[in-house]
Formats: C-alpha cells, structure tokens, sequence
C-alpha cells in the first residue's frame, strides 16, 4: 500500500505512545448517573486520559479538525501555526521543524491524535472526520494508513453552501468533505426511506406497492469477467407466463443479462439467490430492444431501509 511521508513523520509516528498519562479533573457535574463529559484542554492529552476506561469501546467519533486553509482572520483559528501547536512542534520535531511546510505541520498534528482515536474506536464502530480540499488528499492516505484501506466507507460529499462560495478563483465551492473509517467489524442498517422516494413506488399486487428495478447489474463490475459467478440465464415461458431457472420446456425463452453494447454482463444476484426469491421477479419487454429483461420488484415497507447517499 502507497504510504504518504513527510518531513517530521518518523518524530511523530509513535508520539501516541509518548503522551503522558493524565488524571481528569472534575469540576463540575451533570448529576449523579450522568456519564457525559466536556474536556477542557488539548485535545492529545484528552485523548489519551481517556483511554484507560474507554480503549476500544467508542462507537462512534466525529472530529472536525483545523482544515489549515491559512486564513488567519477568522475567529476561529483554522491554521496550524498556533502558538500551542508551534510550541509542540518544536518539542517533538525538534530542528527539523524550521523546514517544515503548512501540509507537514498539519500532518505532524494530525497523526498522533487519529493513533488514539484508532485506539479508542470500538471493533464495529465509525469515525466521521470533517475536511476540505486544503488536505482531504492527505489525511485519506494517513487515514488508509492508520486505519487501514479496506477499512474506508465512503467520501461523503456535504454540501453546505448552495450558492458556492465566490473565494475560489476559478469554482465556487458549494461542498466540504465527510471521510467515513471503520475498525473491522461495522454494519449499517440504512437510513429510512425518504419521503421523495414515495412516488417512485406506482405498481401494487397482493404482497403491496413496489417500484421495478433491473436484475441486470450495472455500473462497475457489470461484465461477466468482473462476476462470472453471476452469468447464467433465465428461462421464460410466455404461454404460462412463467419465470424458472430451469428450462422446462423446449419453447421457453432464455434470457441472460447483455450489456447494452452487446457485451456479455452479469446479474446482481446469484443463482441460490435468485431461487429463492424469484417471487420477487418478474419479467417486461423491453422497448427498442423487443426483448425479454429480468426485473425485481422492490417493495416498499415502513421497515424499509436503504443505503444513505454519498452527499
């Protein structure tokens, strides 16, 4: 795996470990069962006060860290050239931080701190990590490198400002970025089906409205080389108006999922699958092409849930 270096990396790569242990002051409380806390302090040494009682257990963790734009006239200082950052850097990185760039500072800052956030985070939990483009690009590769690559979700796009904002010299950037990370052993359960997905769901029979979606996979990894396990054929008898996956009679019509250049594709389901819910299909020909296609009819529940979108 491509791995990003930069000058003060190997002063910081195992720093985590060097972070002093702290006792949390309480000054105050939310009543007696209340478990919530508010740390007051840098954050390093927040974290790491925090894991002797919650290594491994956290679920869920969003950070917004400085997008380090260099913009100094903002009320909140989104810039590494802290005085308390400058201040530890020089601790830690010693004379090679007089060489070191925004971009260094920046990941010199960040690595540690995401080292225990990784130690913090539950085997099936997520981390959410606002960001822009100032350094998006590096804290993926930190974060492929800490996390580990396979276990990236998505680049959730957010937007934020409709309008875009007329800074930029040549686009007016209208979106900032949500970097998704697991642990390993994560499961979504969707979201909710949005209310604009409603009118979608037109047709109904005895089981309840659904709308008709393509058996066909399409997109990436949609030609039999990608899934070859996935390319075999359907029969159809029109007389009967049955659907199998055996040929049961000499007339049936047999359809397998072309691509529409004429390539050989593939179906979204796999055989067993396709057995043991083919209820669930059905089939429509196809205008222009005056063939036979392979549809799904995705029904819509209160219990319904779908994968949320990457904006």
């Amino acid at each position: 795996m491509p791995m990003l270096d930069w000058i003060g990396k190997d002063k910081v790569i195992n720093h985590h470990m060097e972070v002093p242990y702290r006792v949390l002051d309480e000054q105050y409380s939310y009543g007696e069962d209340n478990e919530n806390m508010i740390i007051h302090g840098d954050n390093l040494s927040a974290l790491k006060s925090l894991l002797p009682q919650y290594e491994g257990r956290i679920k869920c963790i969003y950070i917004d860290p400085p997008y380090n734009t260099g913009n100094e006239g903002w009320i909140y200082n989104d810039n590494v050239n802290d005085p308390h950052i400058k201040k530890w850097l020089g601790e830690v990185v010693g004379t090679e931080g007089v060489d070191l760039s925004r971009h260094d500072k920046w990941l010199c800052m960040m690595y540690p701190r995401l080292k225990l956030l990784h130690r913090l985070l539950s085997d099936d939990g997520a981390i959410f990590i606002s960001i822009d483009d100032n350094e998006k690009f590096y804290l993926k590769m930190i974060c492929d490198e800490i996390f580990g690559a396979r276990n990236f979700i998505a680049d959730i796009t957010v937007i934020n400002n409709l309008k875009g904002r007329s800074d930029g010299k040549y686009i007016a950037t209208a979106h900032e970025s949500l970097l998704i990370y697991h642990k390993g052993n994560f499961i979504t359960n969707g979201v909710a089906v949005p209310e604009e997905y409603d009118k979608e769901y037109k047709l109904n029979d005895e089981y309840g409205r659904y709308r008709l979606q393509g058996l066909r996979k399409r997109g990436s990894n949609s030609r039999r080389i990608d899934r070859p396990n996935m390319w075999y054929p359907f029969y159809y008898n029109e007389k009967e108006n049955r659907l199998s996956l055996d040929k049961l009679h000499n007339n049936d019509i047999e359809i397998y999922p072309f691509l529409s250049n004429g390539e050989q594709g593939c179906w979204r389901w796999g055989r067993e699958t396709a057995i043991s819910r083919i209820k669930e299909l059905t089939i429509q020909l196809v205008k222009g092409r005056n063939e036979y296609d392979v549809f799904q009819k995705d029904y819509i529940t209160a219990e319904k849930r779908i994968k949320p979108k990457s904006f």
